[in-house]
Formats: C-alpha cells, structure tokens, sequence
C-alpha cells in the first residue's frame, strides 16, 4: 500500500502530545468512511508519534497550479465526495472545525486490472486533528482569521459556536472553486458578511446555495450537509 505518516510535532510536553495522538487516531477509528482517509496503523518511536494513512495524491490546493485550471467543472464532485463526509462526521455527533482546501484531498483509486494507470479520482476529508464533539465546541478552537466564522469572532451577535461551523467552511470552499482562485478574507470583511456578498455574483444555483451556506447568523444558515447538497442541485 502507499501510505502517509503523521508526524505529531513536540508542541507541549510528552504527555499532552502523547494525549494528542491517542485522541485523534480514536477519532479517525471510530468515523471511518470512504470520503475520510483511511488509518492503518499509528505508534511510538522515540518519543515521537505517528499516525499511518493512506497516502492521498494532493491536497486541493495544488489543482489551482494546473493549467487552465476552471475550478467550476470540479466543484459538484468534489462537493459531492466532501458533503458525505462531512454528513457521516455531523451525524456521529462531531464537527471537524477545519475543512479548508489543505485539508480536503484528491486520490486515486487503483485499478488492480491496470496497474500502471493512475486509476479513477476521488476526493477525502483529512486531519481529523481538532474535530470535537458537538458537546465540546467552543471558541477556544485556534483557527486560522480568514476561514474564522461569524460566530467564532462574535457569537453574541451571530450565534452559537456548532457543527454549522463545517457548513460555512464547506461554503468558503465551493466558493474558491467556483472562482478559481484561492480567497482569503479579513476579520472586518467576515463580519460584513462580504464572503456571501461574493457568492450571489454567480450564476444559479451555486449562487443561492453557497450564499446560504455562507450567512453570517447561524439560525439562517444552510442546515445539514446534505441540505446544501441539494441546494446545488436546485432548479434555476
């Protein structure tokens, strides 16, 4: 097999990195699904940890260096393979936190008739790292300012921190897709609502789909995974 390690850095003491590993190779044991890399093994060595995966051909972010890359024609089925996972990890009661385009991976599944071709193309959910229960979500969760969501930044006014969170990730994704470009926005443009601004300049249904997965306030926003999914697949 073609398999990746995840090395845990030394960020803290050996006992909490020790906690760390152990906490995250449960989670990809128990939330095993075709769109979520798989684990095979994880150990020891040296005080060092390491967490063995299968070995994806690259994250997303990588498919904008292509040539002529039209982010458009990739966004239903990556949408497709990411909303499924995303609906097995919310219906097992755990919201991932961090879905962004380094996270979500394109692979190749092989074909044992033809070896030597690469095989047909598939997308996974990786790095289950800071998934939580739905009971354990807060704000105390480290993310990156221009993926950090309404709520996380002020949630008197947009609402309680909860598996939405993945939802407007999810959003943020597609979103970059269909313009074929990678986004960044700042902490005053998140809070104008500017990233939902953007989505209604596309064509439908991505305009009204991604503007609903992209609300400021969480009681408006899309849903459920598979809620958005549909919502996609809406009529014009």
């Amino acid at each position: 097999n073609v398999l990746a390690a995840k090395v845990l850095k030394p960020m803290g003491t050996y006992n909490s990195v020790r906690a760390s590993a152990i906490a995250e190779l449960q989670k990809l044991l128990v939330l095993r699904h075709p769109h979520i890399t798989y684990v095979f093994d994880a150990f020891e060595f040296r005080d060092t940890f390491y967490i063995i995966t299968e070995r994806c051909y690259c994250p997303l972010t990588q498919l904008f260096a292509l040539t002529h890359f039209h982010g458009l024609a990739w966004l239903i089925p990556i949408a497709r393979s990411l909303l499924q996972a995303a609906h097995y990890l919310h219906i097992n009661h755990y919201a991932h936190q961090d879905i962004h385009l380094g996270n979500v991976f394109a692979a190749f599944a092989k074909d044992e008739m033809q070896p030597t071709e690469p095989g047909s193309i598939q997308f996974k959910l990786g790095d289950l790292g800071v998934a939580k229960l739905f009971s354990e979500l807060d704000s105390s969760n480290t993310l990156a300012e221009w993926m950090r969501p309404p709520e996380a930044i002020e949630p008197s006014e947009f609402g309680p921190i909860d598996y939405r969170i993945d939802i407007y990730h999810i959003g943020l994704l597609l979103l970059q897709l269909a313009h074929s470009r990678e986004l960044r926005f700042t902490r005053e443009e998140i809070l104008a609502g500017y990233p939902r601004e953007l989505a209604l300049s596309l064509s439908a249904p991505y305009n009204f789909a991604l503007e609903k997965s992209l609300r400021r306030h969480v009681a408006f926003r899309t849903a459920s995974a598979m809620e958005l999914w549909r919502d996609l697949h809406s009529p014009e």
